[in-house]
């Protein structure tokens, strides 16, 4: 299940891909390639170069996903402040904090 701030499950940031479920595996539900013994090599260094681009590129969407939602709800908890400023009358009571330096 996807997360909602990073557009994607925990399992494709960490490891780059869709999870496979072991049916999956058996019961071929994607295309898969040949793999011979000819092009073993070149099949598997060109998949995990496909992985590591793929994994980089979904670790920095769902940072950049993180980082607008963080601004958006950072403007949002600011504008509530400003539109509520605090007043004060006089004989209201409030509390003073005093500098730690005075009691030493």
């Amino acid at each position: 299940m996807k997360q909602d701030i990073t557009q994607a499950t925990p399992f494709e940031l960490i490891y780059g891909r869709t999870a496979t479920l072991p049916v999956e595996i058996e019961v071929n539900t994607y295309p898969i390639e040949p793999i011979t013994e000819e092009n073993f090599q070149e099949t598997l260094l060109r998949k995990t170069y496909d992985l590591m681009e793929t994994l980089e590129n979904k670790q920095k969407r769902a940072a950049n996903n993180i980082q607008k939602l963080q601004e958006k709800q950072k403007k949002r908890h600011d504008d509530q402040l400003l539109d509520k400023p605090v007043e004060f009358k006089i004989e209201d009571k409030t509390t003073r904090k005093y500098p730690e330096s005075i009691y030493e």
